[in-house]
């Protein structure tokens, strides 16, 4: 799927990106009983979005995902959210993803991100793309959920 490509979303997709991300985080209420709260807000989308921080994965003309980037200085961003529709899933869209959204920011250093502490599948995706975990926390002390903290820097760019 060498056609995959980022698009900064539009006011226009916010209902499309809330019922995906919905339905993405889906499994992490299953598991957890906690979904990310910001994606329950459509206000939170029109803000990231207005602020031009989320990214819609196409492949072609086809909508497969999305990513949503914080910058927080001119060298560090997190990774809010990167999600890829189930039956695109396995494909190498999410590493091409990773790298597009790199390449989109090329001057930026530090890269961060974080991810609940049972979702093994995305500990072992970050790793392989060379982020290390350098720390976890607990959200809510009375929920055992905790958030893994994971980083990577990248020097010398552009």
């Amino acid at each position: 799927m060498s056609n995959i490509y980022l698009q900064l979303a539009t006011s226009d997709d916010i209902q499309l990106l809330q019922e995906s991300a919905l339905k993405a985080f889906a499994g992490d209420y299953e598991k957890y009983g906690l979904i990310p709260p910001d994606i329950r807000s459509t206000e939170w989308f029109k803000f990231v979005i207005d602020k031009k921080q989320f990214y819609k994965v196409m492949c072609g003309d086809e909508f497969v995902g999305a990513i949503c980037v914080e910058c927080f200085d001119s060298n560090s961003i997190e990774i809010k959210y990167l999600y890829i529709e189930s039956n695109f899933q396995n494909k190498n869209i999410g590493s091409q993803v990773m790298f597009l959204i790199e390449e989109q920011y090329s001057s930026i250093g530090k890269w961060t991100l974080v991810t609940p502490y049972k979702s093994y599948k995305n500990h072992y995706f970050y790793e392989k793309l060379g982020y290390k975990k350098v720390g976890e926390y607990q959200p809510d002390p009375l929920n055992k959920f905790k958030l893994l903290k994971y980083s990577k820097n990248i020097i010398n760019r552009v």
